[in-house]
């Protein structure tokens, strides 16, 4: 099987978008996938739950000055997947999951060429696609040139996105670069695969209001599951939600409506 991959993006922050790619990574790992995590975020929050894991697992792992895992020397970085020369392979942290963890030379990246960055992305990663099932893919907040590299490279997009006026702001400057991508001809496989209803609040009317106008307008645009505003969302760092403390399954109402969405997002990318 040719390997599948998936962004999570938007240009507003806190809406989701690191929660979303947490959860579709843990999703296809649990399926017995050979599931290829890369952070496009220099936040590096993505990085930081994937390391977490990796320790868990028991991968020996080196600390930071707070006693937190961090990537080992001689692995490959988000930075390096641009990098022509570059041979190092994504860090192993568990059974079927990968990491290409984010880095500060990120930042040099967005100063490059942004026609030479992207093709460097697409020969590693279509390389890196002989090894993998699937790549899920975090991006930053911002209008930047790693956001359109993250675009340029991948097979999919979904969009998180919460009922307020900034997130949906957020939300058309994402289409108009998935638009752009295409009409430059940088990346003619990208589809997108829906914008993700996220942090929802069926309380409040203007919530309800607004959702009911995005499916309206968009239709199949909007994916036709949605993610209520949840506490066990917001603290599901390092595991998924639907797994208890002791590794078993959930039973909450926030475990089934995370499931629902992997596996609605899983089916529209054909998986």
């Amino acid at each position: 099987m040719a390997m599948k991959s998936v962004v999570f993006a938007n240009q507003k922050g806190g809406i989701g978008k690191t929660t979303s790619s947490r959860h579709q990574y843990w999703h296809f790992v649990e399926r017995g996938m050979r599931t290829l995590g890369i952070d496009l975020d220099i936040q590096g929050n993505f990085t930081r739950t994937l390391l977490n894991m990796g320790a868990a697992n028991g991968i020996a792992l080196p600390v930071d000055d707070f006693g937190r895992p961090k990537l080992p020397e001689g692995v490959l970085r988000a930075s390096g997947l641009f990098e022509a020369d570059n041979n190092d392979q994504p860090l192993q942290v568990g059974p079927n999951a990968f990491l290409i963890g984010a880095d500060p030379g990120m930042l040099d990246v967005e100063r490059e060429d942004l026609d030479e960055v992207v093709a460097a992305g697409q020969k590693r990663l279509a390389e890196l696609a002989q090894d993998y099932d699937v790549a899920i893919i975090d991006t930053g907040p911002s209008v930047s040139g790693l956001l359109v590299v993250a675009l340029s490279v991948a097979d999919f997009a979904v969009s998180p996105c919460k009922p307020d006026r900034d997130a949906i702001e957020g939300l058309m400057g994402f289409f108009t670069n998935v638009r752009r991508v295409a009409e430059r001809g940088t990346n003619p496989k990208l589809a997108s695969l829906g914008v993700l209803p996220n942090q929802i609040d069926r309380k409040r009317a203007f919530h309800r209001d607004t959702l009911d106008e995005m499916r309206a307008t968009w239709g199949d645009g909007v994916l036709p599951v949605e993610l209520p505003e949840r506490a066990a969302i917001d603290v599901a760092k390092d595991r998924p939600v639907w797994r208890t403390e002791a590794g078993t399954m959930s039973r909450s109402v926030a475990a089934k409506e995370m499931v629902a969405v992997c596996t609605c997002i899983s089916n529209r990318m054909g998986l």
